[in-house]
């Protein structure tokens, strides 16, 4: 039997102070009580810079031992124009990330390019020791790129919006991992999500769900009503 893990993308939010943090949260708080809530985050701060392992180390003091951190790749592996030393960078990443120990959940890897460009997932995929999520426009999703990801143990990031809306989980790599983008859902709408994440569970794969990042702190009411609702 697979886990389900929910969440939201980040946890860092002033905003949050109130609807979700208590009054008076500092910064250096934040992490602890919102691991007190949830048992994995989307960690964007990897996305800009590498973090120092001092950082990290700090992140998995304060959290539970099953608590699971997403890092998101760097942009100089999945934003830079040129792929010279692109497998470089992806090791650096991976060495730089390496303090987060069985902390570190899967690596989300969001491409901005709109059309299939194999060459840069081949690149990207061969260092990649860690179990990746991707995160691709619509026109990637073809069987050629699905193929390469299952075999290189990756996975295809469900990213659920209003314009957009997912109808399925495919069964693609060891994980699962959905992105809840739309500005709200209803308790029928989490109901379908709830009983798709435990459909995946019951195939023995494990899902990571993250809910998106607004200043209303409804990110991580929607999250908690999703977790009830998978308890």
């Amino acid at each position: 039997m697979g886990s389900v893990r929910v969440g939201t993308s980040g946890w860092s939010y002033p905003a949050w102070i109130g609807p979700f943090y208590p009054e008076r949260t500092s910064a250096a708080r934040m992490l602890g009580v919102y691991a007190s809530a949830f048992d994995t985050v989307e960690a964007h701060a990897t996305y800009r810079r590498l973090p120092t392992a001092v950082a990290l180390a700090r992140w998995v003091a304060t959290v539970p031992p099953a608590f699971r951190f997403a890092p998101k790749a760097h942009m100089g592996i999945t934003h830079r124009r040129d792929l010279d030393g692109v497998e470089d960078r992806v090791t650096g990443f991976l060495a730089a990330i390496a303090p987060l120990g069985a902390a570190q959940g899967p690596v989300l890897v969001a491409l901005p390019h709109q059309q299939p460009d194999l060459d840069r997932l081949d690149r990207i995929l061969t260092p990649m020791t860690a179990t990746a999520a991707f995160e691709l426009g619509p026109a990637w999703e073809r069987a050629d790129v699905l193929e390469r990801l299952d075999a290189a143990g990756a996975t295809l990031v469900v990213s659920d919006t209003t314009d957009r809306p997912a109808t399925a989980i495919p069964s693609v790599g060891p994980v699962a991992y959905v992105r809840l983008r739309r500005a709200d859902y209803t308790p029928a709408d989490l109901d379908v999500w709830a009983e798709r994440l435990a459909k995946v569970a019951a195939e023995d794969r494990d899902a990571y769900v993250f809910l998106k990042h607004d200043d209303a702190a409804t990110g991580p009411r929607l999250a908690r009503e999703l977790a009830e609702r998978l308890a």
